[in-house]
């Protein structure tokens, strides 16, 4: 979501200035000992396209709206207020819906970053070692879910980097139900 508000941010700015706009950063996620967001690094194509809504400024709007909802049902309102003023939600803005989804439950399991990349699921856990996450409850139960569950997921460590890998995600949704048990 970030990335898609600044390239519009930078599209804006293009259209404004007439001139062209400099490469944009991407934001790093905020988190403290226990999660407060979790990225979603991705080369699926989740956005809003050009051809659904034309207007640069109302689809930065809709990201920002996106981005601040913090309940289903407040998400549910969103796509069908969507496919009200718009038409039918195509594929790329139901993945972007979903992600938002996936974001809250890679937050609530204790991921701070997730990388959907390469049909890989990889979830950075807290980078502070330290955290009294480690000795949560939340991680106890991804502890146990790994011991049952050895051949769809993966735990490693590297440089400090706790992980978690599922192989052969495709989509938002398979994310999803790869990370709903635990």
């Amino acid at each position: 979501l970030d990335e898609a508000i600044m390239e519009l941010k930078n599209e804006n700015e293009e259209i404004r200035n007439s001139t062209s706009a400099g490469s944009h950063q991407f934001t790093d996620s905020h988190a403290s000992n226990y999660v407060l967001d979790c990225q979603i690094d991705t080369d699926m194509e989740i956005l809003i396209p050009d051809e659904y809504i034309t207007n640069i400024g109302e689809r930065l709007a809709l990201y920002k709206e996106l981005d601040d909802i913090e309940k289903e049902a407040d998400l549910h309102r969103y796509e069908l207020n969507l496919r009200d003023r718009f038409g039918e939600v195509p594929k790329q803005v139901r993945e972007l819906i979903n992600t938002i989804r996936l974001r809250w439950m890679a937050k609530d399991i204790g991921f701070e970053k997730v990388v959907l990349k390469s049909s890989k699921l990889i979830g950075y856990f807290v980078l502070n070692q330290n955290s009294p996450y480690y000795q949560s409850e939340s991680f106890t139960k991804v502890l146990k879910y790994v011991q049952h569950h050895s051949k769809l997921c993966k735990m490693k460590e590297n440089r400090d980097k706790l992980s978690l890998t599922f192989e052969n995600i495709k989509s938002v949704d398979e994310a999803i139900r790869a990370l709903k048990p635990i």
